[in-house]
């Protein structure tokens, strides 16, 4: 319990010191802050459904961390703000703004992935490889849809509670090819990478079971 509490501190403590890092210092990206922020959300939501023991925060929980989690995989598409600072990487300070708009993004992704990992294992005791792959590619499917949304449409995870029917219209009206093509190639980005890292982190765990 000790290391548990350990590990969460010090993934927090990181997360505000890049908070207060990007704040103070001169960048082209502060408003990474805010989107490293809505990726710590499900990651917290993810360690409260682990946590609960009551099936009614569970289920709530569940659904917040389900509606703020594409908010972590959305932080992929932020490499699009270089072109604030060009590509060359020939100057300083393109340098430390490219490395801070990195470490925004990798931060962002790591929390979605670790809040998966949480999720599935506190809701699935046991593993069973057919059931995390279909869970995996559900949850891709609507996350690339969420991106698309906040990405093309410019929505965000609680409008969902605020207004409903705007959401729903948006995405009718933007059914068509360019949604479609985004929504597969995204949810297949977001398949293969969180795939990879789960099974790399039983991989670690297996290991240092059998030490």
């Amino acid at each position: 319990m000790e290391n548990k509490v350990l590990n969460i501190s010090i993934i927090h403590i990181m997360v505000f010191l890049f908070f207060i890092f990007v704040y103070m210092t001169p960048t082209h990206f502060t408003f990474l802050n805010w989107n490293v922020f809505l990726s710590l959300l499900p990651f917290d939501f993810a360690l409260i459904v682990a946590a609960s023991q009551f099936k009614t925060i569970k289920i709530i929980f569940s659904v917040l961390w389900l509606l703020f989690f594409p908010n972590t995989m959305y932080m992929m598409t932020d490499f699009i703000h270089l072109y604030a600072i060009g590509t060359d990487l020939d100057q300083a300070t393109q340098y430390f703004n490219y490395a801070v708009l990195a470490t925004g993004i990798f931060i962002g992704v790591g929390l979605g992935i670790l809040s998966l990992e949480i999720i599935t294992a506190a809701i699935f005791k046991h593993h069973v490889h057919i059931v995390y792959f279909l869970i995996t590619a559900i949850v891709s499917v609507l996350s690339a849809l969420g991106i698309y949304l906040g990405r093309y449409l410019r929505l965000n995870s609680w409008d969902i509670f605020t207004n409903l029917g705007h959401v729903i219209r948006n995405i009718i009206l933007s059914m068509g090819y360019h949604m479609v093509t985004f929504v597969i190639l995204f949810a297949g980005a977001q398949f293969a990478v969180l795939t990879i890292f789960h099974y790399g982190i039983r991989l670690v765990q297996k290991n240092e079971s059998e030490t």
